[in-house]
């Protein structure tokens, strides 16, 4: 159930923090062609913590795999953790 629970945290989390690059990216083309003004988002450092906490849950979840339970339960902590870290960090702080 955790190794569910992990890669679903990892893997939307990085689709999430890939979102949030594409919109930074076309977000200030797109308002000042729309007459809506400047951008307003969560800033680059928000992005980018996303997509490394993302893509370092998805490369624990790919290597966990070959792992003994013990080490197995703990990388699933971990990534669940660091993504509602993030999560918090990038959404409600």
């Amino acid at each position: 159930m955790l190794d569910g629970i992990a890669g679903l945290f990892s893997a939307g989390t990085l689709v999430v923090g890939v979102v949030l690059l594409l919109m930074a990216l076309a977000a200030p083309t797109l308002l000042e062609r729309a007459g809506l003004g400047e951008a307003d988002g969560p800033g680059w450092s928000r992005v980018l913590a996303q997509l490394l906490v993302g893509a370092a849950g998805e490369v624990v979840v790919r290597l966990r795999g070959r792992w003994p339970t013990g080490p197995r339960v703990g990388a699933d902590l971990a990534v669940i953790v660091g993504c509602l870290a993030v999560i918090w960090w990038v959404w409600w702080r």
